[in-house]
Protein backbone atom coordinates (compact mmCIF):
# COMPACT_ATOMS: atom_id res chain seq x y z
CA UNK A 1 0.00 0.00 0.00
CA UNK A 2 1.30 3.45 -0.82
CA UNK A 3 0.86 7.14 -0.33
CA UNK A 4 2.26 10.51 -0.98
CA UNK A 5 1.62 14.20 -1.26
CA UNK A 6 1.76 17.53 0.54
CA UNK A 7 2.32 21.14 0.06
CA UNK A 8 5.13 23.58 0.27
CA UNK A 9 4.65 26.90 1.78
CA UNK A 10 4.18 29.91 -0.36
CA UNK A 11 3.97 33.37 1.18
CA UNK A 12 0.16 33.22 1.23
CA UNK A 13 0.02 29.79 2.82
CA UNK A 14 2.67 30.76 5.35
CA UNK A 15 0.71 33.85 6.37
CA UNK A 16 -2.48 31.83 6.80
CA UNK A 17 -0.76 29.20 8.94
CA UNK A 18 0.91 31.94 10.98
CA UNK A 19 -2.40 33.72 11.59
CA UNK A 20 -4.13 30.50 12.64
CA UNK A 21 -1.26 29.55 14.96
CA UNK A 22 -1.27 33.00 16.56
CA UNK A 23 -5.02 32.89 17.07
CA UNK A 24 -4.80 29.42 18.63
CA UNK A 25 -2.24 30.76 21.11
CA UNK A 26 -4.48 33.70 22.00
CA UNK A 27 -7.44 31.37 22.37
CA UNK A 28 -5.45 29.13 24.75
CA UNK A 29 -4.46 32.17 26.83
CA UNK A 30 -8.09 33.23 27.09
CA UNK A 31 -9.13 29.82 28.42
CA UNK A 32 -6.62 30.20 31.27
CA UNK A 33 -8.95 32.82 32.75
CA UNK A 34 -11.47 30.88 34.93
CA UNK A 35 -14.32 33.32 34.20
CA UNK A 36 -13.70 33.30 30.44
CA UNK A 37 -13.34 29.52 30.45
CA UNK A 38 -16.64 29.03 32.30
CA UNK A 39 -18.44 31.38 29.92
CA UNK A 40 -16.96 29.64 26.90
CA UNK A 41 -18.06 26.20 28.14
CA UNK A 42 -21.57 27.46 28.87
CA UNK A 43 -21.96 28.91 25.39
CA UNK A 44 -20.59 25.86 23.60
CA UNK A 45 -21.75 22.95 25.77
CA UNK A 46 -23.29 20.87 22.98
CA UNK A 47 -20.42 21.40 20.57
CA UNK A 48 -17.84 20.66 23.27
CA UNK A 49 -19.54 17.33 23.93
CA UNK A 50 -19.38 16.55 20.21
CA UNK A 51 -15.72 17.50 20.03
CA UNK A 52 -14.99 15.46 23.16
CA UNK A 53 -16.57 12.36 21.66
CA UNK A 54 -14.58 12.93 18.50
CA UNK A 55 -11.25 13.26 20.31
CA UNK A 56 -11.92 10.11 22.36
CA UNK A 57 -12.73 8.25 19.14
CA UNK A 58 -9.52 9.47 17.53
CA UNK A 59 -7.51 8.44 20.59
CA UNK A 60 -8.77 4.88 20.44
CA UNK A 61 -8.42 4.68 16.66
CA UNK A 62 -4.81 5.85 16.81
CA UNK A 63 -3.82 3.39 19.55
CA UNK A 64 -5.90 0.39 18.49
CA UNK A 65 -5.97 0.59 14.70
CA UNK A 66 -3.01 2.67 13.52
CA UNK A 67 0.62 1.55 13.53
CA UNK A 68 1.65 5.14 14.21
CA UNK A 69 3.02 5.54 10.68
CA UNK A 70 3.17 9.06 9.24
CA UNK A 71 0.62 8.10 6.60
CA UNK A 72 -2.02 7.91 9.36
CA UNK A 73 -2.43 11.63 8.68
CA UNK A 74 -4.51 10.61 5.64
CA UNK A 75 -6.90 8.68 7.87
CA UNK A 76 -6.84 11.46 10.47
CA UNK A 77 -7.80 13.99 7.81
CA UNK A 78 -10.63 11.77 6.62
CA UNK A 79 -11.96 11.25 10.15
CA UNK A 80 -11.84 14.98 10.88
CA UNK A 81 -13.77 15.73 7.70
CA UNK A 82 -16.32 13.00 8.52
CA UNK A 83 -16.73 14.55 11.96
CA UNK A 84 -17.56 17.90 10.33
CA UNK A 85 -20.17 16.33 8.06
CA UNK A 86 -21.64 14.39 10.98
CA UNK A 87 -22.03 17.57 13.04
CA UNK A 88 -23.78 19.16 10.08
CA UNK A 89 -26.14 16.18 9.81
CA UNK A 90 -26.87 16.36 13.55
CA UNK A 91 -27.76 20.03 13.15
CA UNK A 92 -30.23 19.35 10.33
CA UNK A 93 -31.84 16.41 12.15
CA UNK A 94 -32.00 18.27 15.47
CA UNK A 95 -33.24 21.65 14.21
CA UNK A 96 -35.10 20.37 11.12
CA UNK A 97 -33.62 23.26 9.24
CA UNK A 98 -31.07 23.54 6.43
CA UNK A 99 -31.20 27.29 5.88
CA UNK A 100 -27.82 28.73 5.02
CA UNK A 101 -26.55 25.43 3.60
CA UNK A 102 -25.36 25.20 0.02
CA UNK A 103 -26.87 22.26 -1.82
CA UNK A 104 -24.23 22.70 -4.52
CA UNK A 105 -21.43 22.16 -2.00
CA UNK A 106 -23.11 19.01 -0.65
CA UNK A 107 -23.69 17.65 -4.17
CA UNK A 108 -20.07 18.26 -5.08
CA UNK A 109 -18.91 16.41 -1.98
CA UNK A 110 -21.10 13.44 -2.94
CA UNK A 111 -19.20 13.35 -6.24
CA UNK A 112 -15.86 13.81 -4.41
CA UNK A 113 -16.40 10.82 -2.12
CA UNK A 114 -17.83 8.65 -4.90
CA UNK A 115 -14.89 9.39 -7.18
CA UNK A 116 -12.34 8.64 -4.45
CA UNK A 117 -14.09 5.40 -3.53
CA UNK A 118 -13.83 4.28 -7.17
CA UNK A 119 -10.08 4.20 -6.59
CA UNK A 120 -9.46 3.23 -2.97
CA UNK A 121 -11.98 0.37 -2.76
CA UNK A 122 -10.33 -1.58 -5.56
CA UNK A 123 -6.68 -0.50 -5.69
CA UNK A 124 -4.00 0.16 -3.08
CA UNK A 125 -2.04 2.94 -4.77
CA UNK A 126 -3.52 5.78 -2.72
CA UNK A 127 -4.04 4.05 0.63
CA UNK A 128 -2.09 4.77 3.84
CA UNK A 129 0.90 2.54 4.53
CA UNK A 130 -0.20 1.83 8.10
CA UNK A 131 -2.88 -0.66 9.14
CA UNK A 132 -5.61 1.99 8.95
CA UNK A 133 -5.27 1.59 5.19
CA UNK A 134 -6.41 -2.04 5.45
CA UNK A 135 -10.03 -1.02 6.06
CA UNK A 136 -10.54 2.03 8.30
CA UNK A 137 -9.59 4.69 5.75
CA UNK A 138 -11.97 3.17 3.20
CA UNK A 139 -14.79 2.92 5.76
CA UNK A 140 -14.31 6.57 6.77
CA UNK A 141 -14.62 7.69 3.14
CA UNK A 142 -17.63 5.39 2.63
CA UNK A 143 -19.32 6.81 5.74
CA UNK A 144 -18.62 10.35 4.50
CA UNK A 145 -20.22 9.43 1.19
CA UNK A 146 -23.42 8.22 2.87
CA UNK A 147 -23.57 11.21 5.24
CA UNK A 148 -23.25 13.61 2.30
CA UNK A 149 -26.02 11.74 0.46
CA UNK A 150 -28.21 12.00 3.56
CA UNK A 151 -27.61 15.75 3.70
CA UNK A 152 -28.53 16.16 0.04
CA UNK A 153 -31.71 14.12 0.59
CA UNK A 154 -32.70 16.20 3.62
CA UNK A 155 -32.13 19.43 1.70
CA UNK A 156 -33.96 18.32 -1.44
CA UNK A 157 -36.82 16.31 0.09
CA UNK A 158 -37.39 16.29 3.85
CA UNK A 159 -36.59 19.92 4.65
CA UNK A 160 -36.65 21.45 1.18
CA UNK A 161 -38.96 24.22 2.42
CA UNK A 162 -36.05 25.56 4.55
CA UNK A 163 -33.45 25.40 1.76
CA UNK A 164 -32.65 28.90 0.52
CA UNK A 165 -32.43 28.15 -3.19
CA UNK A 166 -32.22 31.77 -4.30
CA UNK A 167 -29.27 32.44 -1.97
CA UNK A 168 -27.38 29.39 -3.21
CA UNK A 169 -26.48 31.33 -6.33
CA UNK A 170 -22.91 30.33 -7.20
CA UNK A 171 -22.67 30.34 -11.00
CA UNK A 172 -25.99 32.17 -11.39
CA UNK A 173 -26.37 34.37 -14.47
CA UNK A 174 -24.00 32.39 -16.65
CA UNK A 175 -24.87 29.90 -19.39
CA UNK A 176 -26.44 27.16 -17.26
CA UNK A 177 -29.48 27.43 -14.96
CA UNK A 178 -28.68 28.31 -11.35
CA UNK A 179 -29.22 24.75 -10.08
CA UNK A 180 -26.38 23.53 -12.32
CA UNK A 181 -23.88 26.16 -11.19
CA UNK A 182 -21.56 23.55 -9.68
CA UNK A 183 -20.83 22.28 -13.18
CA UNK A 184 -18.62 25.35 -13.73
CA UNK A 185 -16.27 23.86 -11.13
CA UNK A 186 -16.76 20.14 -11.74
CA UNK A 187 -16.23 20.12 -15.52
CA UNK A 188 -12.81 21.87 -15.51
CA UNK A 189 -11.66 19.70 -12.59
CA UNK A 190 -12.57 16.54 -14.50
CA UNK A 191 -10.83 17.65 -17.69
CA UNK A 192 -7.75 18.63 -15.70
CA UNK A 193 -7.75 15.25 -13.92
CA UNK A 194 -7.72 13.47 -17.28
CA UNK A 195 -4.73 15.52 -18.41
CA UNK A 196 -2.80 15.69 -15.12
CA UNK A 197 -2.99 12.67 -12.81
CA UNK A 198 -0.60 10.32 -10.97
CA UNK A 199 -0.34 6.67 -12.00
CA UNK A 200 0.01 4.85 -8.69
CA UNK A 201 -2.76 2.40 -9.56
CA UNK A 202 -1.48 1.93 -13.13
CA UNK A 203 -5.13 2.19 -14.16
CA UNK A 204 -6.31 5.20 -16.14
CA UNK A 205 -9.86 5.23 -14.79
CA UNK A 206 -9.11 4.88 -11.08
CA UNK A 207 -6.09 7.21 -11.24
CA UNK A 208 -8.23 9.84 -12.96
CA UNK A 209 -11.12 9.43 -10.51
CA UNK A 210 -8.82 9.79 -7.48
CA UNK A 211 -7.32 12.96 -8.99
CA UNK A 212 -10.74 14.31 -9.94
CA UNK A 213 -11.82 13.91 -6.29
CA UNK A 214 -8.70 15.78 -5.17
CA UNK A 215 -9.22 18.70 -7.54
CA UNK A 216 -12.98 18.93 -6.99
CA UNK A 217 -12.64 18.89 -3.21
CA UNK A 218 -10.52 22.03 -3.42
CA UNK A 219 -13.44 23.83 -5.09
CA UNK A 220 -16.34 22.21 -3.24
CA UNK A 221 -16.50 24.70 -0.38
CA UNK A 222 -16.69 27.71 -2.72
CA UNK A 223 -20.51 27.66 -3.21
CA UNK A 224 -20.92 27.51 0.59
CA UNK A 225 -18.58 30.42 1.33
CA UNK A 226 -20.10 32.34 -1.58
CA UNK A 227 -23.52 31.80 -0.01
CA UNK A 228 -22.21 33.08 3.33
CA UNK A 229 -20.96 36.28 1.77
CA UNK A 230 -24.15 36.86 -0.20
CA UNK A 231 -26.23 36.86 2.97
CA UNK A 232 -27.39 40.28 4.17
CA UNK A 233 -25.68 40.06 7.55
CA UNK A 234 -22.64 38.06 6.38
CA UNK A 235 -22.88 36.33 9.76
CA UNK A 236 -22.10 32.61 9.91
CA UNK A 237 -24.21 30.37 12.14
CA UNK A 238 -22.43 28.20 14.72
CA UNK A 239 -23.23 24.91 12.95
CA UNK A 240 -21.77 26.22 9.68
CA UNK A 241 -18.64 27.56 11.35
CA UNK A 242 -17.89 24.16 12.93
CA UNK A 243 -18.42 22.39 9.61
CA UNK A 244 -16.13 24.63 7.58
CA UNK A 245 -13.51 24.73 10.36
CA UNK A 246 -13.35 20.93 10.56
CA UNK A 247 -13.05 20.68 6.78
CA UNK A 248 -10.19 23.19 7.01
CA UNK A 249 -8.55 21.27 9.86
CA UNK A 250 -8.82 18.11 7.81
CA UNK A 251 -7.06 19.87 4.95
CA UNK A 252 -4.30 20.97 7.31
CA UNK A 253 -3.57 17.34 8.28
CA UNK A 254 -3.56 16.30 4.63
CA UNK A 255 -1.34 19.27 3.77
CA UNK A 256 1.29 18.06 6.25
CA UNK A 257 1.25 14.58 4.74
CA UNK A 258 1.44 15.67 1.11
CA UNK A 259 4.11 18.25 1.92
CA UNK A 260 6.51 15.40 2.68
CA UNK A 261 5.27 12.92 0.08
CA UNK A 262 4.18 14.79 -3.04
CA UNK A 263 7.32 13.76 -4.93
CA UNK A 264 6.15 10.13 -4.91
CA UNK A 265 3.29 11.08 -7.23
CA UNK A 266 5.59 12.18 -10.04
CA UNK A 267 6.92 9.84 -12.70
CA UNK A 268 10.09 11.43 -14.05
CA UNK A 269 10.64 8.52 -16.42
CA UNK A 270 7.24 8.65 -18.08
CA UNK A 271 8.55 10.84 -20.89
CA UNK A 272 5.71 13.33 -20.50
CA UNK A 273 5.67 16.75 -18.89
CA UNK A 274 2.50 15.96 -16.93
CA UNK A 275 4.01 12.79 -15.47
CA UNK A 276 7.13 14.58 -14.29
CA UNK A 277 5.30 17.50 -12.70
CA UNK A 278 2.04 16.00 -11.40
CA UNK A 279 3.39 15.82 -7.84
CA UNK A 280 4.10 19.55 -7.81
CA UNK A 281 0.65 20.22 -9.24
CA UNK A 282 -0.99 18.20 -6.46
CA UNK A 283 1.16 20.12 -3.98
CA UNK A 284 -0.08 23.46 -5.36
CA UNK A 285 -3.62 22.12 -5.18
CA UNK A 286 -3.17 21.44 -1.47
CA UNK A 287 -1.85 24.96 -0.88
CA UNK A 288 -4.80 26.54 -2.72
CA UNK A 289 -7.29 24.59 -0.62
CA UNK A 290 -5.46 25.48 2.59
CA UNK A 291 -5.41 29.18 1.69
CA UNK A 292 -9.09 29.19 0.75
CA UNK A 293 -10.03 27.77 4.15
CA UNK A 294 -7.25 29.37 6.18
CA UNK A 295 -8.93 32.78 6.53
CA UNK A 296 -12.13 31.15 7.72
CA UNK A 297 -10.28 29.01 10.30
CA UNK A 298 -8.57 32.15 11.59
CA UNK A 299 -11.93 33.92 11.97
CA UNK A 300 -13.36 30.79 13.61
CA UNK A 301 -10.67 30.77 16.29
CA UNK A 302 -11.10 34.49 16.89
CA UNK A 303 -14.83 33.94 17.26
CA UNK A 304 -14.30 31.09 19.73
CA UNK A 305 -12.09 33.38 21.78
CA UNK A 306 -14.41 36.40 21.83
CA UNK A 307 -17.78 34.68 21.74
CA UNK A 308 -18.89 36.91 18.87
CA UNK A 309 -20.35 35.37 15.68
CA UNK A 310 -18.18 35.11 12.59
CA UNK A 311 -18.73 38.00 10.19
CA UNK A 312 -17.29 37.45 6.72
CA UNK A 313 -15.92 40.81 5.71
CA UNK A 314 -12.42 39.79 4.67
CA UNK A 315 -12.62 36.39 2.97
CA UNK A 316 -11.43 36.29 -0.58
CA UNK A 317 -14.16 33.97 -1.87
Amino acid sequence: MSHRGGASSSGGAGNVVGDVTKSMGQFADTLKDPTARKDFMRRNRFHLICYGVGFVFLFFVYHLVSDGDFSFLLTLGGITRLFGFSMLLLHVLKDKNCSGMSLKTMQMYVVVFFSRLCSILFYEGYLPYDSSGDWLYQMVELASFFVSIALVFLMMVTHKNTYEKDSDSFGHGMFLPNEFGAAYLAAPCFILAIIMHPKLNANFFTDTMWTFALYLETCSVLPQTYMFQKSKTKTVDAWASHFVFLVGLSRFFLFIFWFSSYHELSDKYSGSITGAWVGFFVLINQIVHLVLLGDFCYLYLKSAKSGDPIVLTSLAV
